[in-house]
């Protein structure tokens, strides 16, 4: 008895750009959607965070602080991960 081979579609599959202004843009437009994901989800985490540490009360500007910084955390991480998308890139071009 022989298993049912599955295809994969392949229109849902990205085709990498010849032209090197396309590749770029390509990881710039990735980069951004990244960013955005990584700094809410630091937003998001900051946010938890800052209600367990400081729960205690007191003022709010521990807890914009500790929420400011999650989120400069995952903006971060968005920028350092497409510049080394782009550094890749720009390696294996020379």
């Amino acid at each position: 008895m022989s298993t049912p081979t599955k295809e994969w579609p392949t229109e849902s599959i990205p085709v990498q750009s010849s032209s090197s202004q396309n590749v770029i843009s390509d990881i710039l437009k990735t980069g951004l959607e990244r960013g955005a994901i990584y700094t809410s989800a630091g937003l998001v985490l900051g946010g938890l965070a800052s209600i367990v540490l400081t729960r205690g009360g007191g003022t709010g500007g521990a807890r914009r602080a500790i929420t400011a910084f999650g989120a400069g955390c995952g903006l971060g991480a968005g920028w350092s991960r497409c510049s080394m998308d782009i550094e890749d890139v720009v390696k294996h071009m020379k």
